[in-house]
């Protein structure tokens, strides 16, 4: 869900507007931009209770889900949630069933085809990369698919805004990349 002066904008609309293309309403996608490389992007609000409509199944799946993993009455905040129980807030999401079987597919495609890949989603799949409030609810589901190959060699996000970098066990990087809103007054933020 993107707010901007009032106006909310669910992916129904959003997704079209941005080009994004998707599998059955997912943002989820992958390309290459050449024979060797490919990159996949994953829907990290897959199940969310933001960004789709109030009562629709999956935003009643993410609500249903935080009722049991977070008992809090502000599912936003992670207080008394320890260790990796804290990535259960609202701000956060899940890549679906339905995603990760599309995700071990393209990876196969991948591996069949020599590509290296290179992973993307706007939350972190790795805890060293990352504070645990900004986790995807399912890394560990995501990271069981991605580790059954070689072929990925990083996983790229955002949402944490201190940003961070990690080597996992299998030697994929993952990279945190910092938010551009928390640039010193005077910076400039890019990357390249």
């Amino acid at each position: 869900m993107v707010i901007t002066a009032s106006i909310i904008c669910h992916r129904d609309k959003l997704l079209p507007f941005l080009k994004i293309p998707g599998l059955n309403g997912h943002a989820c996608y992958d390309f290459s931009p050449g024979p060797e490389h490919r990159l996949v992007v994953l829907d990290g609000y897959d199940i969310s209770a933001i960004g789709w409509p109030r009562g629709h199944p999956k935003t009643l799946q993410a609500l249903e889900f935080l009722g049991k993993k977070n008992p809090n009455s502000d599912k936003n905040s992670p207080a008394g949630l320890l260790g990796l129980e804290r990535r259960f807030v609202m701000f956060n999401g899940a890549a679906g069933r339905e995603q990760l079987k599309w995700l071990d597919g393209i990876l196969q495609d991948a591996t069949k085809l020599e590509q290296k890949v290179i992973v993307c989603c706007h939350l972190p799949l790795d805890l060293c990369a990352s504070s645990q409030e900004a986790l995807l609810w399912n890394y560990d589901e995501a990271m069981n698919v991605i580790h059954q190959y070689n072929c990925v060699k990083a996983c790229l996000s955002g949402h944490d805004h201190k940003g961070g970098h990690s080597s996992d066990s299998h030697g994929i990087h993952h990279r945190s990349f910092e938010a551009a809103l928390e640039s010193p007054p005077g910076t400039d933020a890019f990357g390249h």
